[in-house]
């Protein structure tokens, strides 16, 4: 192994496959439903709105309304904190600032 590579841990593996569900579902519920960066509406969003959004699905999770709805839930949290973290991240650029 070279020098700057690191050994995968077990969450790393579990990270990867999971990130591949929510690019599953980005890709075939999100996109097709609501449109793709940068023309969808939650681009108008401010990180704080999408937090909110996050909230409402954590509130949901023990009063699923169908089948597989805590499954899809956590895609959608998933997908609204990547979404978070892109807009904090050009927030703290335009701000001269770095990330921790």
């Amino acid at each position: 192994m070279k020098n700057n590579e690191t050994k995968m841990s077990i969450r790393g593996i579990q990270w990867r496959a999971f990130s591949m569900v929510v690019e599953e579902h980005i890709n075939n519920y999100t996109v097709p439903q609501y449109g793709d960066f940068p023309d969808d509406y939650v681009e108008a969003w401010t990180p704080e709105e999408c937090v909110l959004a996050i909230g409402k699905y954590v509130r949901r999770f023990n009063n699923p309304t169908r089948p597989g709805q805590q499954m899809l839930d956590m895609k959608k949290i998933a997908h609204f904190a990547q979404i978070t973290y892109e807009k904090l991240a050009k927030m703290m650029e335009e701000a001269g600032e770095k990330d921790v």
